[in-house]
Order: structure tokens, then sequence, then C-alpha cells
């Protein structure tokens, strides 16, 4: 059920003010236990499992010689002047990068770098806000296997609405570069006394040898709005091409 828009309380307010810090987690998984896609509560959950996998086997930790430039990111003025603050390790691991079929990408072993990060959004005063989530993972002179490996999987792994599970539909490609796809990542999960679907759109793009993931969590119940990831995906693309 999406949630009516109606202003804030006080209290959800000073929430989106707040992100928590942690490093990058690379195996797949969900989010923190106890909370939607979107990052609001949820009561009696069925859905996804909850607890932060360990590291998948070749998926080896950032090296300390090379950083993604934060120029590199997306600004505050491409997310309403709200801020990207690192990602807590674990939480929406299977967007980190998309990873549809729950295993391990020769390419992790390629990756000498990366970065997870999420921002409130609050668009406005009466309007629902959102969560948006960004990936950038660096692969030396192997970004175009590690994107070809994670847009292969996303074809031969469409996943399901079962428990522990999420779909995976590819929705359009091209739509920030020739190297991108917009995916529709959903999940079945209790909300209240409701059973309810909610789709992550997300955008899976390259630019030379950085692999990057923009996606709307939404917001408690609701899903992520589409027109909204293809802006900022494209803002996305554009910050990695100038920081190149």
């Amino acid at each position: 059920m999406r949630r009516s828009r109606r202003a804030l309380p006080a209290a959800v307010a000073a929430l989106a003010l707040l992100v928590g810090c942690s490093a990058e987690g690379d195996s797949d998984g969900d989010g923190s236990a106890g909370t939607s896609p979107g990052g609001g509560p949820v009561t009696a959950s069925t859905g996804p499992a909850t607890s932060a996998p360990s590291r998948p086997a070749g998926s080896p930790s950032p090296s300390a010689g090379q950083v993604i430039a934060s120029s590199a990111l997306l600004q505050p003025e491409d997310l309403g002047g709200a801020r990207l603050e690192p990602l807590p390790e674990g939480d929406n691991a299977h967007l980190r990068p998309t990873r549809p079929c729950a295993e391990p990408y020769p390419s992790d072993a390629t990756r000498s770098a990366a970065v997870a990060m999420r921002a409130y959004v609050s668009p406005g005063q009466n309007e629902t806000p959102r969560v948006v989530l960004q990936y950038v993972g660096l692969h030396p002179g192997h970004g175009g296997a590690a994107f070809a490996e994670i847009a292969a999987a996303v074809r031969r792994c469409p996943g399901g609405l079962g428990a522990g599970q999420h779909r995976w539909e590819v929705a359009e490609t091209g739509v920030a570069g020739d190297e991108s796809m917009l995916l529709r990542v959903s999940a079945r999960f209790s909300y209240g006394d409701e059973d309810v679907v909610s789709t992550t759109p997300a955008v899976l793009a390259r630019v030379g040898d950085h692999v990057t993931v923009v996606a709307d969590l939404g917001w408690e119940s609701a899903s992520g709005a589409e027109p909204y990831v293809r802006d900022l995906a494209a803002k996305a693309v554009e910050r990695l091409r100038a920081a190149e």
C-alpha cells in the first residue's frame, strides 16, 4: 500500500538528515533487519532475508591505493540539496553491484576500489521522501568485461517474488549511454498487516573502467520512481565522465 503524501512528523524529518556510516559490502543480500527496501519500518516482515552475508569468494577488499573521487559521485545539486553518505555494510548489497544470481562475478577480482552511498531526498514538505543509492566500482582495464558479466546475470537470473527473493526485469537499454540498462527489482514483504510488492528502479551503467548503479529505493512501502532514476542516472554518468 503506498503511503499517503502528507506532511512528515518532525521525527521523520530529522531522520532524513541522518545516515549511518560504514564500509562498502560486496556480497549479495538485502537491507538491515526490520526495514523495507525504501528504509522505512516493516512490521512482521516475511520478505527477503535481512542478515548481512559474508563477502563472497574472489571479491577482494578495495585497494588503499585506489579511490573513487568524490567529484565522480552525485552531488547535492543533483539530489535537491541532499548529500551522499556511506551506506552501512550489507545494506541493499544485491544492488552493489546488481547481483541477481547471488554469486560472485569473475570480475570481482579485477575491482580495485568501490563505494556504496545513499542519500535521503525530501522533495517537498507534503511529498513523500525517497532514498537514493549509488554504487561505483573501479575495474582498471576491465570495465567492459565487468559490465558485460553483470548485464548477462540480470538476463540469466530473473528471480521471483518468493520469500528471500527478488524479481529482476530489464525494462530498457541505452537509458544513460550505450552501455546502460534500466532494471526493475521487486520484492514482496509484509508491511503492517498487508502483503505488498515494492519495486526499485535501478540503472546499471558503465563509464570507462567504472561500473555504477543508481537506484531509487522509495520510502517505506512505496516503490521508487523510474523517471527520477532515469534523470539521476544521466547526471551520474556525466559526473563519472568528467572525473575520468
